[in-house]
């Protein structure tokens, strides 16, 4: 494939994640406008997030009946799931084995900036040019109808057969992974949950002390360009690290994490304040444990089920995007900074089975020699 076409790819993939992150910042004051309960929050959420684990093509737009919005909410989930599943395979067909790595990374920090970039173009138009929310879904309709056909037009040479065949997974293949995995995983779920509750109840958290869509908008792009950034640089730096050492570096990030939430949301200093230091500090710790964490996953790989293990960690991550704001669901109220704590907690849990894990572990390592 040309390098034109390459770059084409990565724009549209670019394209993309902004059209599914425009609506984030108006979602809130959305819910409010309908009056609607604070668990509500967690059942859109959630919906969506189970309608990512099922994946599909359907489109939807309603805004009369709160029951039948959370249906659409699965719907959209289910739309947003085979596009990046797409996408992915694709940038792998591309890649080749020599650069495979290189444009993973690249795909990763483009759907953070088109992440920030939607959150910030949502804000503006909501605020700025004073768009209703109704314009504002039918936006985001018409750019991700515009970035479709153009994908539709020049990516038709790219063959995903290799890839479908080599890349199976079921629910069955959880039953099937080495022993040590499964603490692991555990430990991994838990922690999903905690980072899951503070990504999805942060923008309400955030609108609900006052503050427009449009400064949502500009905090997740600033937050979100420094983040990716911060990452390019650091992560180099854990690739020359082995063994005790890297687990010692995950071991303090998640410790990290933890505290620092607990410091941003029971804290009395402003709120932006704390947002734009301690928090944004937890921001580019979570960015830094998804690799080393990945990285411990891929270490149970013989080669041969490398897909599997890969498979198992996203099914545990789909299954920890849905309880987690079932949880929210229960414990968020309007302003509130309960459901933090409660996510806190819970990566200070996940932490515990992590040490448990690797003392474990390095146990067995030492017995072998």
């Amino acid at each position: 494939m040309s390098k034109l076409k390459i770059f084409l790819f990565f724009i549209l993939y670019l394209s993309f994640s902004i059209s599914i992150n425009i609506v984030h910042p108006i979602t809130t004051t959305y819910v409010n406008n309908l009056n609607l309960p604070d668990y509500f929050f967690g059942f859109f959420f959630s919906l969506m997030s189970l309608g990512q684990v099922i994946g599909a093509i359907i489109f939807g737009f309603i805004n009369s009946n709160p029951y039948v919005i959370l249906i659409f909410r699965i719907l959209s989930g289910i739309v947003i799931s085979a596009p990046h599943t797409l996408f992915v395979s694709m940038c792998l067909d591309i890649s080749y084995n020599k650069n495979q790595v290189k444009y993973l990374s690249i795909l990763s920090s483009i759907l953070i900036l088109g992440t920030s970039l939607g959150y910030e173009i949502g804000g503006a138009l909501y605020n700025y040019l004073s768009f209703s929310i109704a314009q504002i879904f039918l936006f985001q309709i018409f750019l991700s109808i515009i970035t479709g056909l153009i994908f539709l037009i020049t990516m038709q040479d790219i063959n995903l057969n290799k890839l479908v065949k080599n890349n199976k997974f079921s629910f069955n293949s959880l039953f099937s992974l080495p022993k040590m995995t499964y603490l692991f995983l555990i430990g991994f779920l838990i922690l999903s949950v905690g980072q899951i509750l503070i990504n999805k109840y942060l923008d309400p958290f955030i609108i609900h002390n006052g503050f427009e869509p449009v400064i949502l908008g500009h905090y997740v792009l600033i937050t979100g360009i420094i983040s990716s950034i911060s990452n390019l640089i650091i992560i180099p730096f854990f690739k020359k690290l082995k063994n005790k050492k890297l687990a010692i570096c995950l071991a303090s990030l998640i410790l990290f994490s933890s505290l620092l939430t607990y410091f941003t949301f029971l804290s009395d200093f402003n709120l932006i304040i704390l947002l734009f230091s301690s928090h944004l500090l937890y921001l580019i710790f979570k960015g830094l444990i998804t690799p080393l964490e990945q990285n411990e996953i891929a270490s149970f790989s013989s080669g041969e089920n490398y897909g599997k293990l890969m498979g198992a960690r996203q099914t545990i991550l789909s299954i920890g995007n849905v309880v987690g704001p079932l949880i929210g669901s229960i414990f968020y109220v309007k302003g509130s900074s309960s459901v933090f704590v409660i996510a806190s907690s819970l990566i200070l849990i996940s932490l515990l089975i992590f040490i448990y894990y690797f003392t474990l572990k390095f146990k067995l390592i030492k017995k072998d020699k």
